[in-house]
């Protein structure tokens, strides 16, 4: 990925993955809370010839610098977002959020509805600001407790069969490779995100279709999770992937590459 090296925007404090075709539109992918620009790499390479698109690195994650806000919700991703994309001159976007990055999607198309073209979720985490404190709270410890008791690398490899499907030895050193990069301050930052907000804030505001894929066999967002969503938002519509867990993208990624291309253009599915 040579061509599709890491970049460092000084406005937004974000570090990014962009290829340098010039286009009226950018996709932009946005990753789970586990997660990293790189695990991307198989949607930058398959489209790095066909759109302009760009991958970022949460705040927090990588180089990223970390949410300001105690317990920061959508908008405020979304707001450090704006900033990378009109430093960057992008005007027009279709969005992919993966999980935590669907909560992110969700609020940004809700609150820049003129820039959003597809809003795309994928394996869509919900968000727990409709549940009660105590698991709120729960929800909010869990992972930065697990991060600090394993370390990156650690956690990528006892997390990895809840991940994928099929946890291939190149798959998983890619995840031990990403989480090696997560910092304990943005795991906790986004874990709050998790815990306090909820997507379905923001759903109902969305004033377009919104596209929802899935892995038939994830069991972190499972699929009875996404029929909820799609039942209480009507404009969501689905998109099972067969043989695919929680990283849908990486498990199958030619089926969901061609999905996506599908959607952004409009295409019948």
């Amino acid at each position: 990925m040579a061509h599709l090296d890491k970049q460092y925007d000084s406005a937004s404090e974000i570090e990014f993955i962009q290829n340098h075709k010039q286009s009226d539109e950018t996709i932009v992918f946005l990753h789970g809370i586990s997660s990293g620009a790189d695990s991307w790499i198989k949607q930058l390479d398959y489209f790095a010839d066909k759109a302009s698109v760009l991958a970022w690195s949460a705040p927090g994650y990588g180089q990223s610098a970390p949410m300001q806000e105690q317990i920061p919700t959508a908008l405020d991703y979304s707001r450090r977002l704006l900033t990378l994309l009109e430093s960057s001159g992008i005007k027009r976007v279709s969005l992919v959020g993966h999980s935590l990055g669907a909560l992110i999607v969700s609020g940004f198309a809700a609150e820049y509805p003129q820039m959003v073209n597809k809003v795309i979720l994928a394996n869509a985490a919900q968000g727990y600001g409709e549940f009660d404190q105590a698991k709120q709270d729960e929800v909010a410890q869990k992972r930065p407790k697990l991060l600090k008791e394993l370390g990156g690398t650690e956690m990528a490899r006892q997390r990895s069969h809840a991940l994928l499907f099929d946890a291939s030895d190149d798959k998983v050193k890619l995840l031990e490779q990403i989480m090696e990069q997560i910092s304990a301050e943005g795991f906790e930052k986004s874990s709050q995100l998790l815990a306090r907000d909820s997507m379905h804030h923001y759903l109902d505001q969305i004033d377009k279709p919104v596209d929802l894929i899935y892995g038939a066999e994830d069991g972190i967002t499972p699929p009875r999770i996404m029929f909820e969503i799609a039942d209480r938002h009507k404009n969501v519509s689905l998109h099972p992937i067969e043989s695919a867990s929680h990283l849908s993208y990486l498990d199958q990624p030619e089926r969901f590459n061609q999905l996506l291309l599908s959607i952004i253009k409009g295409n019948g599915l």
